[in-house]
């Protein structure tokens, strides 16, 4: 009913299956600690004392999420996905873990590299999972959410990329810029 299908190929990279009663899951160390301080904010992500809870689209019937930890920044592959954001994290524990909707342990992560530490990290959605299409699933029954996380300065809020049914549901602001700058 929950998580299902975990594995973790690499000792950087987590990846799991969760199903999408509700369409989100958590990135959490399990503790009130985590970007203490942090004024709530909503949107593809929902940040708050304690926990970031992720939306995946709604149209999902599971979600891939795949978590990698990075030493540096990571590769760009906003190209790849139809919504990205990226925004600083703190990590009280510098161990974090996804958990699915009903907050049930999904996939550990790595330690992360520095420890405790301020971290930047990169949430990239699409709609549907290509690895999913390939195998047969329904079109749309599987999404692919990807989070890149690695040591840096918190910073703010960015919206690398909007051009999907959920990213402009969320950051309706960030096509109206398009529009005014083309």
């Amino acid at each position: 009913m929950s998580a299902g299908d975990v594995t973790g190929a690499h000792p950087d990279r987590a990846v799991c299956v969760l199903d999408t009663q509700y369409p989100y899951f958590y990135l959490s160390e399990n503790t009130a600690l985590i970007n203490p301080g942090v004024s709530t904010w909503t949107g593809m992500v929902t940040a708050s004392s304690g926990k970031l809870k992720l939306q995946v689209p709604w149209t999902a019937k599971r979600v891939r999420v795949v978590a990698e930890v990075h030493s540096d920044r990571p590769e760009d592959v906003i190209e790849n996905y139809d919504d990205v954001i990226e925004f600083g994290y703190w990590s009280a524990t510098g161990l974090a873990a996804v958990l699915d909707w009903s907050r049930t342990l999904a996939s550990p992560l790595e330690l992360l590299p520095g420890g405790a530490g301020d971290y930047r990290l990169r949430y990239h959605v699409r709609e549907y999972s290509r690895e999913a299409a390939d195998l047969g699933s329904e079109r749309g029954a599987v999404a692919e959410a990807l989070i890149q996380l690695w040591p840096a300065k918190l910073g703010g809020k960015e919206e690398l990329r909007i051009t999907g049914a959920l990213g402009t549901f969320w950051h309706p602001g960030s096509r109206l810029k398009t529009v005014w700058n083309d």
